[in-house]
């Protein structure tokens, strides 16, 4: 059994070990505007704005009040559905492209570093090790 002073002392190493920027990068692409950008940009079909509030797993209240600042922003253009006006469809502008395009660049340029400087084995197996903490963690 191991004490709280150990728990909290390991706590501390793995937070300082994290590479902060670089996963608030990813995560920060898991939600919200970087989100959309990037699943709009790599869909190949006419997205309505409730599968983005699915995908979110956002109210469509809130996914709508996204939209109206990426529109206002020319990342995004929204029109009703011609077959169903109930519907929004959303459509990425070539700035949103872009602006998807340089998230995606910072991190494969982040990544590309990764495997320069640290052996493949080496980052293998702390994917391996993750992989146990996070399964651990999910129990």
């Amino acid at each position: 059994m191991h004490t709280q002073e150990e728990a909290e002392e390991f706590l501390k190493k793995l937070y300082a070990c994290r590479p902060k920027p670089f996963f608030d990068k990813i995560d920060e692409i898991q939600r919200g505007m970087n989100f959309v950008l990037i699943y709009l940009k790599e869909t190949n079909h006419e997205v309505l704005a409730g599968e983005l509030a699915k995908e979110l797993h956002v109210s469509t209240a809130r996914i709508a009040a996204l939209l109206k600042t990426m529109e206002k922003n020319a990342l995004i253009e929204r029109h009703h559905s011609d077959t169903d006006a109930r519907h929004t469809i959303v459509k990425i502008t070539q700035t949103g492209m872009e602006q998807a395009e340089e998230i995606r660049a910072y991190i494969i340029t982040k990544t590309e570093l990764l495997l320069e400087k640290i052996d493949k084995q080496e980052l293998e197996e702390f994917i391996r090790i993750s992989s146990k903490i996070r399964d651990v963690l999910e129990e």
